[in-house]
């Protein structure tokens, strides 16, 4: 009876170290501390505009944001400049929240849209049409080549570039892409499938339209380039411009969100 006795107290014993142990290595998780850093690209010029880095001390992906690229579709560089207020990333997270910063303070999609390309005297194109740039090309090509500068400097693991569509894809009378996430190449494909089932599943709201998957970024576009050049999962978020700005910030708030939360289960 004694034998049985000092059995059951030492596997009792036994038990409080194991829950005792489990319960430290819980308690002792290191806390999250994000450090955030700034600097400017194409300084001192009227294109400069700001990169922001956050630096965490936990283990997580390094995931690229770019918002601005047109600068009339709102809703993309809104989001982003919001994202750079929060602190609680993991990993490195890089945003650019107004990568054609002219365009955006325009709210035109390129300066000179509607006079043929030139404003105040200098010629611009369309920046999604011109990627990767060139160092010594047109104003349009410095500023892509300055972007990519800083995809090289990263390497991130996750692309993501913040736009809208006038319309949505589900328009007959128009191909336009919005609802739409576009993948850059075959490994983004089953990511982003995953990004719009659980957005459709959880996120859907009154009034939205079912989200699509696409692939048809075009030549010269960020997306088509990071696809075709780097090891990275792409994506383009296409909100559609047909919905109020409040709700299309909220969509793409929304799939940051499951951005984050899927790249954590995936561990890139």
């Amino acid at each position: 009876m004694k034998r049985i006795r000092e059995f059951i107290c030492g596997l009792i014993s036994l038990l409080l170290i194991v829950t005792c142990s489990a319960c430290k290595s819980v308690e002792e998780e290191p806390e999250n501390l994000v450090t955030k850093t700034s600097y400017e690209i194409l300084a001192s010029t009227i294109y400069e505009t700001t990169v922001y880095v956050f630096t965490s001390n936990l283990p997580g992906p390094t995931v690229m944001i770019v918002g601005g690229i047109h600068g009339d579709e709102i809703a993309g560089w809104q989001v982003a400049q919001t994202l750079v207020t929060k602190d609680d990333y993991r990993g490195k997270v890089i945003i650019i929240p107004k990568a054609n910063i002219l365009a955006t303070t325009l709210q035109k999609r390129y300066p000179g849209q509607e006079t043929k390309g030139v404003y105040q005297g200098i010629s611009y194109s369309d920046l999604n049409r011109v990627f990767p740039g060139k160092i010594d090309g047109t104003i349009t090509e410095q500023i892509a080549y300055a972007i990519i500068e800083e995809v090289e400097k990263y390497q991130p693991d996750y692309i993501v570039d913040l736009h809208e569509s006038r319309r949505s894809y589900a328009d007959k009378k128009s191909p336009l892409i919005g609802d739409e996430i576009i993948y850059g190449n075959s490994k983004s494909t089953f990511f982003a499938y995953d990004m719009v089932d659980l957005f459709n599943k959880e996120y859907l709201a009154v009034g939205d339209i079912k989200f699509a998957v696409d692939n048809s970024a075009p030549m010269g576009s960020f997306n088509n380039y990071c696809g075709n050049n780097y090891e990275a999962i792409v994506l383009t978020i296409e909100t559609n411009r047909q919905l109020n700005l409040s709700r299309r910030i909220e969509q793409q708030l929304a799939f940051i969100e499951i951005l984050f939360k899927l790249a954590k289960e995936n561990k890139s």
